[in-house]
């Protein structure tokens, strides 16, 4: 993981936080205003010079493979079945990507103590799922209790990103007829169009985090 500071006496790091949840979005709206009002409030005092590019104040903050998608995919790469004719059919076959999902987020600082973080994922395929690109969107908050003591808050949310597992066209002996059908439940005792309800569906806004953190120097 690489991570990249803000000028002066910001450090910001790549923070992981806990999976957010249904009301985590609207959480991190709020917080986000209440960030940036606090640094606008402070914007004429600590306002980076005019003269420093956007560029020059644009980091890398974090590279990663992989997301809990992703992981998800891999979960279902577990198991297999024979067919009538006992032609085998091993899922990893159908959960493993052609090349893996990649998550590429920037750090631009703003002010000393506030920045904003954003990127974007590949997404990735393989041959009965798809995990959609996405845009990250965040940001960074610092601020400095004292020389030794610092409270900083993040925050970040994924837009796109969802996961999406195809369903399969299968022969049905006993209906003499092709059915849509769940792909991993197709061996199943289960009617076809039952199964498609437990086909993976996972929004990208799973990935969302947020963290408070405070930071005592010694």
């Amino acid at each position: 993981m690489t991570h990249a500071a803000l000028p002066r006496r910001c450090a910001a790091r790549a923070l992981m936080g806990r999976q957010g949840r249904s009301g985590l979005n609207q959480i991190w709206a709020i917080v986000l205003i209440f960030c940036v009002v606090m640094t606008l409030s402070e914007a004429q005092g600590q306002a980076l010079s005019d003269r420093v590019g956007i560029l020059d104040r644009t980091f890398l903050l974090d590279l990663r493979a992989g997301s809990l998608r992703s992981r998800r995919a891999r979960e279902l790469s577990v198991g297999g079945y024979e067919l009538d004719d006992g032609t085998p059919v091993d899922f990893a076959d159908w959960y493993t990507p052609s090349f893996p999902e990649m998550n590429l987020i920037f750090l631009t600082a703003i002010t000393p103590s506030f920045g904003i973080t954003w990127g974007m994922s590949t997404g990735e395929r393989g041959e009965k799922y798809r995990i959609d690109p996405g845009l990250w969107l965040g940001f960074v908050y610092r601020h400095n209790i004292s020389p030794r003591q610092t409270l900083s808050l993040s925050a970040s949310t994924l837009l796109g990103g969802d996961l999406r597992e195809q369903p399969c066209r299968a022969f049905y002996r006993v209906i003499d007829d092709f059915a849509t059908v769940n792909c991993r439940l197709a061996a199943s005792t289960l009617p076809p169009r039952e199964t498609l309800q437990f086909l993976e569906r996972k929004s990208g806004r799973r990935e969302s985090r947020i963290q408070l953190r405070y930071e005592i120097r010694f």
